[in-house]
């Protein structure tokens, strides 16, 4: 899935002064208020860079388009609270996204990010929030559904309003009945199993002589030969090896470190080992989840857009394509078996 071409700079900013020019009687070829525009503009800009819940909120709001996009199951994501919107009533607010999937199913999605503190809290909104939403989807004769992002987790859960929970003025869910209720399948997110470890080890050249460990430790490492392996089988085709690297990278298994070989004194290779980091497979079950597709996706896209000193960018230039798995449809692993499960949701779990 790509991003259709368009010129933000000339036709968003001409969109923005549009709007903003009606609400304050603003006049073309007036430079009096092209520069109160800019003025206020850039005062507005200043407000939503220091606001850490605007700029959470915009970057969650992208990366969902990009996790939607990635998962396979879209043919269409468009941004549906943008432009001028005429109503009849007060009583509506417009969700996100509108989405078309392949199997021909319209969706009107709202996005919301949670930071959730501990298992057992809540996300909650107001009913009357809801209501205008609803009022928008049924204008619309579509499905609403909700895409909520469980930060600390890194989960994405996506929800029919009647699987909230009802309270007296307001709706809520914790994290289990999300789980269970989630209906993220719809978008193509599925669970992504394989046999642990999986391993990465850079070969080196043994001849070079600048590869001897010196008295501090240190050694020139001049690559020879990248090796890949699952369960101990090394994986040699080429749509395996990247399918196992993008797991490594993005997947919830850890790694155990960098042990380094030397042999004569020479750096001979060191490896990347990434295993589950609790086992608790059931008894006679030889494979492990690696987390479902979404939560990779999120992965990659955080990698682009988070840094240690917080959030530096809210979306990225690249298209949802490139955050793609490509999973081979009927795939079977030569050397990188892949057990995926499409998790239906419950909607009649109670805890």
């Amino acid at each position: 899935m790509k991003r259709l071409n368009s010129d933000p700079e000339k036709f968003d900013a001409l969109e923005l002064y549009s709007k903003v020019s009606s609400d304050h009687g603003y006049k073309i070829g007036v430079d009096g208020d092209q520069k109160d525009f800019v003025e206020r503009v850039a005062k507005s800009l200043k407000n939503a860079l220091d606001s850490p819940t605007m700029i959470h909120g915009k970057r969650t709001e992208a990366m969902f388009a990009h996790v939607a996009g990635a998962l396979g199951n879209c043919d269409l994501i468009k941004q549906e609270d943008s432009g001028a919107s005429f109503v009849s009533s007060d009583a509506v607010a417009v969700p996100d996204y509108r989405i078309v999937t392949k199997a021909g199913h319209i969706l009107l999605v709202e996005v919301k990010n949670f930071r959730m503190r501990s298992l057992s809290q809540r996300y909650t909104m107001k009913k009357p929030y809801l209501a205008k939403l609803q009022r928008y989807a049924d204008m619309n004769k579509v499905s609403l559904k909700f895409a909520i992002y469980f930060s600390g987790v890194n989960q994405w859960i996506l929800l029919s309003p009647s699987s909230f929970i009802d309270a007296e003025k307001s709706v809520h869910i914790d994290l289990p009945h999300a789980i269970a209720r989630n209906e993220m399948a719809v978008l193509g997110d599925r669970m992504i199993c394989t046999l642990p470890p999986l391993t990465m080890t850079f070969e080196s050249d043994t001849d070079d002589e600048r590869s001897k460990v010196d008295a501090d430790g240190q050694a020139l490492f001049t690559i020879k030969q990248i090796n890949m392996t699952c369960d101990g089988n090394l994986i040699e085709n080429d749509v395996e090896q990247r399918i196992a690297f993008y797991l490594m990278r993005y997947g919830s298994w850890g790694s155990d470190g960098i042990p380094a070989e030397v042999v004569d004194g020479k750096l001979k290779s060191f490896q990347f080992s990434f295993s589950p980091e609790l086992d608790d497979a059931p008894d006679g079950q030889p494979f492990h989840s690696l987390g479902t597709l979404s939560s990779m996706v999120s992965s990659a896209f955080q990698e682009l857009t988070v840094e240690d000193n917080g959030v530096v960018s809210m979306d990225v230039r690249y298209d949802p394509v490139f955050f793609n798995l490509q999973i081979p449809e009927k795939y079977k692993g030569q050397s990188l078996p892949l057990w995926q499960f499409v998790l239906e949701p419950n909607l009649d779990f109670r805890a």
